[in-house]
């Protein structure tokens, strides 16, 4: 039988907003990056707020605020269920965490975000870490017998291309990633990425020029 996929821009579909993407396979509902801005505005999050409760699993791309500020929120006051499963590669845990506490610290009176350091820290603890190309398969439920399988999209470390399978269903969700490789990283791997039956991606940088190593080093 064949899975029924929705796909739903919650912020980021149309727009410069950060990414946070709802996908449906069958009754079975992920969160594809939840991020926010550094000015907090939580009328961007209204559509996140009408969904929330009904997501099953979390997947983490990048360890930024674009990616993943706006979770310890969802958490704490949208109905996010810690039951859910977050899932990210160990650089994105790592250095996520770091990136939110700056966040915070670093934020004047007048910007302070509406969560704390226990928020976060509460948020992070419900994280299930995976290494590159580590298949997970989710043990029970509505989603019995997804498979989720992180790759490498770098960009920045642990910069993460997911691939998520179901049966013959093969969908990959793949944006902000970089194929070029730079000093520090070795370029996505797309080798393991042909022809899926649906391709999430974005053109945010389609149009950018970027140097050459050589071209920069002069």
């Amino acid at each position: 039988m064949t899975a029924t996929v929705k796909f739903t821009p919650l912020t980021g579909g149309h727009t410069h907003d950060p990414p946070c993407y709802l996908l449906e396979v069958d009754e079975f509902c992920i969160l594809l990056d939840c991020g926010w801005n550094d000015e907090y505005d939580e009328g961007m999050l209204g559509m996140l707020a009408g969904e929330a409760k009904r997501i099953d699993a979390v997947l983490l791309s990048y360890p930024d605020l674009t990616h993943l500020g706006a979770l310890p929120y969802s958490l704490r006051h949208l109905g996010l269920s810690p039951s859910c499963g977050i899932f990210c590669t160990i650089p994105v845990y790592k250095m996520g965490q770091m990136v939110m506490y700056e966040a915070y610290l670093q934020a004047g009176d007048e910007n302070r975000p509406p969560f704390n350091l226990d928020d976060v820290d509460y948020c992070f603890s419900l994280f299930k870490q995976l290494k590159y190309s580590q298949h997970y398969t989710i043990p029970a439920g509505k989603g019995e017998g997804v498979v989720i399988t992180p790759h490498v999209a770098e960009h920045m470390l642990g910069g993460t291309i997911w691939k998520i399978r179901l049966d013959s269903l093969e969908i990959v969700y793949a944006i902000d990633f970089n194929h070029k490789k730079e000093r520090h990283l070795q370029g996505a791997d797309v080798d393991h990425l042909s022809r899926p039956s649906l391709l999430i991606t974005g053109s945010r940088d389609a149009f950018t020029s970027t140097p050459s190593l050589k071209f920069r080093d002069k």
